[in-house]
């Protein structure tokens, strides 16, 4: 009689486990994107002139796009690791009903982490307040109104302003995840894994 009901109980105790680890490696693509971003994003380079203020250097190459640009591009590679960690470490999700899990979490991560952009560059890629006079100083990188204002909206086009803060990146990060499913469903090795149904064996 103990035999049948052994092993759903050996599962319910790997359940909180799988989850813990989970919500440890999820966001942690997110995290390396943003210290890479900080590292190697674009800066504007300015000429100190004291008291902590500078003149911007028209050749320094780097602006608000080429930031924006380098943000997303690590933030969609990070959402696609997200994925990938949900959908090896929980294969109850790989089915029909798993897909808005399997996109909506990793939307909101990007939205966060482009959230947490701007904070933690000026953490960590701090200009020094104390630079001589005529030193030239990096400015640490910021996505700034791209993120709290339009977004990826444009510049153009209806009261985007009416969405809150963070949509866009939602919206993004969701498309990223939903193609990357979309992909690993198509490559999976078992048509099971796409079909709602009793898990497999």
């Amino acid at each position: 009689m103990t035999g049948p009901s052994s092993p759903p109980v050996a599962r319910s105790h790997d359940a909180l486990p799988r989850a813990a680890v989970t919500a440890l490696a999820v966001p942690a693509p997110y995290l390396v994107a943003l210290v890479l971003w900080v590292v190697g994003a674009p800066r504007a380079e300015l000429l100190s002139v004291g008291g902590g203020r500078g003149l911007r250097l028209d050749d320094s190459g780097a602006d608000g796009g080429s930031q924006l640009l380098t943000l997303v591009v690590l933030t969609g590679a990070a959402t696609v690791c997200a994925v990938l960690v949900m959908w090896h470490r929980h294969p109850d999700l790989r089915r029909p009903g798993g897909v808005p899990a399997l996109t909506l979490v990793p939307g909101l991560a990007a939205a966060l982490a482009a959230m947490a952009a701007t904070p933690l560059a000026g953490v960590l890629a701090a200009p020094p307040r104390d630079a001589a006079y005529g030193q030239v100083v990096r400015q640490a990188p910021a996505a700034g109104e791209l993120f709290y204002d339009r977004m990826v909206y444009g510049l153009s086009g209806p009261a985007w302003e009416w969405f809150p803060p963070g949509l866009g990146w939602l919206v993004l990060g969701a498309m990223i995840a939903a193609f990357t499913t979309a992909a690993l469903a198509h490559l999976a090795p078992s048509p099971d894994l796409c079909a709602d149904g009793p898990d497999p064996a």
